[in-house]
């Protein structure tokens, strides 16, 4: 009687932890409203058209554009955004999101997490990110402007390593 018991809570056990109750589709919007998640994005979107055109000013710093090529460069830095908005929209991200979460967390996860954004730690630390992201991305972009640096001069080098295949 003594095994027939062991067997019975080991397996009362092991199905209890392999069948975690998933997360409601109502309680993951309710976590992405409570992390701030969609204006979260709206701020990232910002910050990264910012880089975009910090990264067309460096890319033609040493080909100056006329008034004529300056216009064709923001008309195509335009487009980018509208693709990226359009293409990256809340209404198609937030489906991939409750998704991913609903296949990583399980109810009891979200409950927690939910309720620590609920508490004041949790909406000081909400209200404190976009700040926190702002310096990120900064801080992001002058480790990058070296790195473009040394892309375009190897980009360069990658020209001239060409031109000199194509003459022999």
């Amino acid at each position: 009687m003594k095994l027939w018991s062991k067997l019975l809570l080991s397996a009362l056990l092991v199905c209890g932890s392999a069948h975690a109750e998933k997360p409601t589709e109502a309680s993951l919007k309710e976590l992405l409203i409570a992390t701030n998640t969609q204006q979260m994005l709206v701020a990232v979107e910002g910050q990264m058209d910012g880089m975009m055109k910090n990264m067309m000013q460096r890319v033609t710093k040493d080909k100056p554009l006329n008034e004529q090529g300056q216009k064709a460069l923001d008309k195509f830095r335009e487009k980018v955004i509208a693709v990226r908005k359009q293409e990256m929209s809340w209404d198609k991200l937030e489906p991939i999101f409750i998704e991913i979460y609903s296949k990583s967390l399980t109810q009891e996860d979200v409950d927690g997490i939910v309720a620590f954004y609920k508490s004041p730690a949790g909406k000081s630390y909400v209200s404190k990110m976009p700040a926190m992201m702002q310096e990120s991305m900064s801080s992001m972009q002058k480790l990058m402007a070296p790195m473009m640096d040394k892309m375009m001069q190897a980009g360069k080098e990658l020209d001239e390593d060409l031109a000199k295949a194509n003459k022999k």
